[in-house]
């Protein structure tokens, strides 16, 4: 089973998960799938990455 993590999108507050090996330390820009804001992960307002 992949291991993700939940992040929470600055702009609109929208709450999805990605996959913790390919994006967690990757310093990718994640895109919000609901406002399709694009931002990296430490700009997150919440991150959940336990198990």
């Amino acid at each position: 089973m992949p291991r993700i993590f939940w992040v929470t999108c600055p702009a609109c507050e929208g709450r999805f998960y990605c996959h913790y090996e390919d994006l967690r330390h990757a310093g990718v820009p994640l895109l919000c799938p609901y406002c399709q804001h694009r931002f990296l992960v430490e700009e997150s307002s919440a991150i959940d990455d336990r198990g």
